[in-house]
């Protein structure tokens, strides 16, 4: 198999424009004539909407590649399953797999509306899906081992981003059938993403992040639906938490561009703090409103301990009438690096009011004192809310203690 030097880029059937290599190896990206005249920009202000080729603006990040499509790529979990197939493959090492050789892979399989063509073909896809199979051969593949459905677990498991294990599947709307994610989804199905454990997690973990959906939902945040999948019976059953995809709506894809593609962030190290948040926000959607809401989640994040707050925990979704913030996801109880938030608030990875009040006055919020009191009279609820989830005393308590501090340094 020979390196891809050339792809184009889709958007349903309708060509957006080519990424090729020269022989540097440096990565051009060139909109098709015809994009210009009917199409919108990928990424405003990042991506010019131009017709001449064009370099990324910082190709120091993502091995040179632009970050609207460097944000079709997995991480962590897609990526270890990615690089084995390659290797399965190719013989290719990680270091050998170029940017353009890893879009190839996942061809139509991306997250967001963006398609990627010559596709590097994959094992033929089973229409259903059975979740429990491919949670234990998760397991098997965490733990060194080559689970016999390894290629259905690439192909299902390897676009999504995040270290977790997860898969992403169509359910029926009583989640009693599970079908292909990468298929077109018959009426009465929706795609959503099926997260697994990982080995150091709490068999409460799903439990967990539901209950956080739950705070988030009553602390004014938009959240996709979320949900428990019990699968299989008896001793053997076991549950997971599953978050409907906000990039699809039926057959329908929505274009999606991370914080971290945008202003080309790392979201693997401490590197930008909420003002760029709230900033960005305001810049990519022309909107007071979805700056507020960006606030809002960075309230949330410190108020519920809520640490892996990195770049690319931060989406923009565009809609006909233009960009919002994307819904929330990964809000979950975590302790970042070195128990720091890895996004500061006003210089600060574990904050006091102050530094909320600094960055309120920095990006305009007004309403700042408002937000707070009621996000903060949702975390008070936590006790009740994860009872009614049956999370365990021992966690419960262990991550109400973590509240009740983060309350008492802010009060």
């Amino acid at each position: 198999m020979k390196h891809i030097t050339r792809l184009r880029v889709h958007i349903a059937d309708t060509t957006v424009g080519e990424l090729g290599t020269d022989a540097r190896g440096r990565i051009y990206f060139q909109y098709d004539p015809a994009w210009l005249k009917t199409g919108f920009d990928l990424s405003p202000g990042t991506l010019p909407f131009q017709a001449k080729p064009q370099l990324s603006p910082e190709p120091q990040e993502f091995a040179g590649l632009h970050g609207v499509f460097y944000d079709s790529l997995p991480d962590g979990w897609g990526l270890l399953l990615m690089d084995r197939a390659f290797r399965q493959q190719t013989g290719w090492q990680a270091h050998e797999i170029t940017p353009l050789d890893r879009l190839a892979y996942i061809g139509s399989r991306a997250m967001g509306i963006l398609e990627f063509e010559p596709e590097i073909p994959t094992e033929a896809l089973t229409e259903t899906v059975d979740i429990a199979q491919l949670a234990h051969s998760a397991e098997q593949l965490l733990q060194g081992e080559t689970p016999e459905v390894l290629q259905q677990l690439q192909v299902q498991g390897g676009s999504p981003g995040g270290a977790r294990p997860k898969v992403t599947v169509a359910l029926s709307d009583l989640a009693d059938e599970c079908l292909s994610g990468f298929r077109a989804v018959p009426p009465g199905y929706a795609h959503w993403i099926v997260k697994f454990r990982a080995r150091e997690d709490s068999p409460d973990m799903g439990r967990i992040e539901l209950a956080y959906a739950k705070m988030a939902q009553l602390a004014g945040l938009a959240m996709p639906e979320c949900r428990l999948l019990r699968v299989g019976q008896d001793s053997s059953a076991d549950e997971f938490f599953a978050v409907r995809r906000f990039d699809r709506d039926g057959n329908t894809r929505h274009h999606v561009l991370s914080l971290s593609g945008y202003i080309y962030a790392s979201h693997r190290l401490p590197c930008i703090g909420y003002e760029t948040v709230i900033n960005a926000t305001l810049n990519i959607t022309r909107s007071v409103a979805e700056a507020e809401k960006a606030f809002r989640l960075m309230l949330f994040n410190v108020l519920t301990h809520n640490k892996d707050d990195h770049a690319k925990n931060f989406a923009f979704i565009r809609r006909a009438h233009g960009w919002e913030l994307s819904p929330a996801f990964d809000l979950t109880f975590s302790s970042g690096i070195n128990n720091q938030h890895t996004t500061d608030i006003a210089g600060s990875g574990n904050p006091r009011l102050k530094d909320i009040q600094r960055v309120a006055a920095s990006c305009g919020i007004k309403r700042w004192r408002e937000m707070l009191e009621q996000v903060r009279s949702v975390t008070r609820q936590w006790q009740a809310i994860v009872a009614q989830e049956g999370v365990s005393g021992a966690e419960s308590q262990k991550i109400g203690e973590a509240l009740a501090e983060i309350e008492g340094r802010l009060w």
